[in-house]
């Protein structure tokens, strides 16, 4: 006597179905939310270079575009004639519109361009709040517009 054949299985296997299905679906829901992310996510550039003048104090920030900085105190008092020299650096704006400025000194300073969460009103994008990260002082600086050429 023989053996009677053995015929192949003819079913769908359903393990592997469901296993490549699962791993389908958690890839396109991975896909989606990544998609999500990214549209919830608002980059925005900070227009920071050009010449920007503190407010009651004679010191003016000159941000170049290759994220150097020439940093300059007017003479302190009217009456002064000598200023001191100029002092260079170089700035960064971050991810989360954070402007950190390194100066060839050692001071850092930094300051929040972009609105914090919960701000109710946003930055304006011709003023800042320069913090001294050692001693905690502000300054608040402004953007120096050009000058409009006078008419003929």
């Amino acid at each position: 006597m023989s053996e009677p054949k053995k015929t192949p299985y003819q079913g769908i296997p359903v393990g592997r179905m469901l296993v490549i299905l699962c791993v389908f679906g958690v890839l396109g829901l991975g896909l989606y939310g990544g998609r999500e992310l990214i549209h919830m996510v608002k980059l925005t550039n900070f227009p920071i270079t050009g010449e920007w003048q503190a407010s009651g104090k004679p010191w003016r920030i000159e941000f170049r575009a290759d994220k150097t900085l020439v940093s300059a105190m007017g003479p302190s008092q009217l009456g002064d004639s000598q200023a001191p020299a100029p002092e260079t650096g170089t700035y960064k704006v971050d991810y989360f519109g954070n402007l950190w400025v390194m100066l060839k000194s050692g001071r850092t300073y930094s300051a929040a361009l972009a609105p914090i969460a919960g701000e109710l009103t946003p930055p304006t994008p011709n003023r800042f709040d320069l913090i001294d990260t050692t001693t905690d002082n502000v300054t608040v600086f402004e953007r120096v517009l050009p000058e409009k050429p006078k008419a003929p």
